[in-house]
């Protein structure tokens, strides 16, 4: 039993480790950097408007009475990473843009922990249906692991939080159910810690805070209140007594109000009155025909919830088994937790939850409906005829579908962790990554991550355009020519050759002298060339050399030469080489541009495709931000650390 108690800790160690090491330190979505700037307004001026720089990425901002500009998303994400934007402004330090990069790494991982408190929900609920230790953990493993829970650990999304909310008030309510606490009246002199009441104020608390989270995925506060309801009445039923059916409802209402408090007052602070949401004017939006949202949720191959979340196989048969055995109020829980979302945002006129990984509304309710298959149980003789009739499945095939979905799930999802999901969805090619199956994100990830990695890891002779350099000026898509920033490099591999290139540093009179400088292995060249129209040739060692550019930049629109805004250095018009043997050196785009500045470039370098990132992911971020030095290595210590000794822990306790 001691081993059964600490299977949720192990299970929120164990992944919080893992989503913290996975992090990418970024947001994707407007939505997010909405819910940012509601988080440092908090922080740093003690106010919800949202004020940031024109062009900023923000998204539906309504206006206030006083004419302030807010945010129509839920206020309890925005609290809840207030410690951590203070903590990465106090990493950053006073550069701008170190602080800015840290404290947007901190914010982002609040979603991490979230997740993995929802595994542990889900674990700790499977424990409660009759699951063995093993088949718990399995199953919050896959939700963790082989869903599209594990790429959305990644962003600010508020959906995280609201599955966490929601699975902690429905498996609240049938805890109070499952324990007896709603089959007989509170008993006199009973510890608080064990009052029937606790668990349905806890059910009530969530959900209240659930609506300030995401107003939206109140929608399943009805069912829960229905089972809720529902258990009154059977203990209503079996007690004789009319005070189970008042005092328990009653409980899970008490417990809505803090929730309700904090709606209440977010809106008087945002629009002057406590009935105002923001969502007002979208009431309309409900365009899209209901079998053609159905389709797209269930089964289309860009936004299918099964193909996202292949795990969510096993609850069918789960839920058969379990209302075989009595469970039928579980599973309609399950099934209408679930069904309130689906039917919700089928008729929604953006019901693809725009350019996302998988069906992004539905997150909230994946873990309510995964928690059926605990129905699958090993440890019930399901093997045997029985009263209940027949074993539905055969171990074997339990275990083999086990697997098929964990590694379709891991897989899939993996793509999602890899890549930044908003590279492939601007990208140009497929034009149907909807309904086409080659088109999907869980295939098309893939095939863009092996075209990078083709690049990066061609053999030699090849030169690699690498950081610091602009996308190509070619209008054919050829990798040259292309500007460099402030410091740009070429990555050679060769087992000694002749290179020549050419750099094109003409600039207008109102812009300030380059002062360019070549360096090989961080040397600067002897005796470079002179002039405006630079031609190098140089003679390569063997194995790798780094080739830096480095100028001082000029910008165009400031020197009212054209309308880009950008800090450019000189162009690399030509490249080419032949080696020793006489092999032509070839020419890789693995260029990344510089770092942004300005808020919505910077915001979009993440998944900008001409960005040929390796990964998203935080390590590959780190070195390309401001953020150098002692700063740079104490983040990526704390990451590092935190996230190692979680895992180790959550190893350890499952052991």
């Amino acid at each position: 039993m001691r081993h059964t108690n600490r299977l949720p800790l192990a299970i929120f160690l164990l992944l919080s480790g893992l989503y913290l090491l996975t992090l990418s330190g970024h947001t994707y979505s407007p939505d997010e950097e909405t819910m940012l700037a509601v988080t440092r307004g908090l922080l740093e001026r003690g106010s919800v408007a949202v004020v940031v720089e024109d062009g900023a990425p923000v998204s539906a901002l309504r206006p206030g009475p006083d004419g302030g500009r807010y945010s129509p998303y839920g206020v309890l994400p925005s609290l809840l990473a207030l410690p951590l934007q203070a903590l990465g402004a106090l990493l950053g330090g006073d550069d701008p843009g170190g602080r800015d990069y840290a404290s947007r790494l901190a914010v982002t991982a609040l979603n991490g922990p979230v997740t993995a408190a929802t595994t542990a929900v889900l674990a700790a609920w499977a424990l409660a249906l009759g699951a063995p230790r093993r088949w718990a953990a399995a199953l919050a493993l896959l939700y963790g692991l082989a869903t599209f829970a594990w790429p959305y650990t990644r962003t600010f999304f508020s959906e995280p939080l609201a599955a966490l909310l929601i699975l902690v008030s429905a498996y609240a309510a049938y805890r109070a159910q499952a324990s007896g606490a709603i089959r007989r009246p509170a008993v006199s002199g009973r510890p608080w810690s064990q009052s029937p009441l606790v668990p349905l104020l806890i059910s009530g608390l969530a959900g209240g805070l659930l609506l300030t989270t995401r107003i939206a995925a109140g929608i399943a506060l009805p069912v829960i209140g229905i089972y809720v309801l529902w258990g009154s009445w059977r203990a209503w039923r079996r007690t004789g007594s009319p005070s189970s059916f008042i005092l328990h409802p009653s409980a899970f209402m008490l417990g809505l109000l803090p929730g309700l408090l904090l709606l209440l007052w977010y809106n008087l602070a945002r629009f002057g009155t406590p009935l105002a949401s923001g969502y007002a004017s979208e009431a309309g939006l409900f365009t899209t025909p209901l079998a053609e949202g159905l389709y797209g949720l269930l089964l289309s191959p860009g936004k299918s919830v099964l193909l996202f979340a292949p795990p969510l196989l096993l609850a069918l048969p789960g839920a058969v088994a379990l209302w075989r055995r009595g469970r039928a109020g579980v599973v309609l829980l399950g099934v209408g937790l679930f069904l309130s979302h689906l039917l919700l945002y089928a008729r929604w006129g953006e019901w693809q939850g725009g350019g996302v990984w998988g069906p992004r509304f539905l997150l909230p309710v994946v873990a309510p409906l995964l928690v059926l298959a605990a129905g699958l149980s090993p440890r019930e003789d399901l093997g045997r005829k029985t009263k209940a009739g027949p074993r539905l499945l055969q171990p074997a095939l339990v275990s083999g579908l086990l697997s098929l979905v964990f590694l379709a799930g891991f897989a899939g999802n993996l793509g999602g962790v890899l890549l930044n999901f908003g590279t492939y969805v601007v990208a140009p090619e497929p034009a149907d990554k909807l309904y086409s199956l080659a088109g999907s994100p869980l295939v098309g990830h893939w095939v863009m991550l092996a075209e990078r990695w083709g690049r990066y890891a061609a053999p030699p002779p090849v030169c690699r355009l690498g950081d610091g350099l602009y996308d190509t000026e070619d209008p054919g898509g050829a990798p040259l020519p292309r500007r460099t920033g402030a410091v740009g490099e070429l990555r050679c591999a060769t087992n000694g050759a002749r290179l020549s290139f050419t750099l094109d540093d003409r600039r207008p009179p109102a812009a300030p002298p380059s002062e360019l400088r070549l360096l090989i292995a961080g040397r600067p060249l002897a005796s470079p060339p002179s002039g405006q129209l630079r031609e190098y040739r140089l003679l390569l060692p063997s194995g790798a050399a780094v080739i830096t550019i480095e100028a001082r930049t000029w910008n165009p629109r400031a020197a009212g030469f054209s309308e880009r805004d950008d800090e450019l250095g000189p162009q690399v018009a030509e490249l080419g080489g032949v080696t020793v043997g006489g092999a032509s050196v070839a020419v890789e785009d693995t260029a990344v541009a510089p770092l942004p500045a300005r808020a919505r470039p910077r915001w979009a370098w993440y998944y900008d495709p001409p960005n040929q990132h390796f990964a998203d992911h935080w390590a590959w971020y780190l070195p390309r931000s401001e953020l150098v030095g002692a700063r740079a290595w104490a983040l990526a210590g704390i990451i590092l650390v935190l996230g190692a000794a979680a895992l180790a822990g959550g190893l350890r306790l499952l052991r």
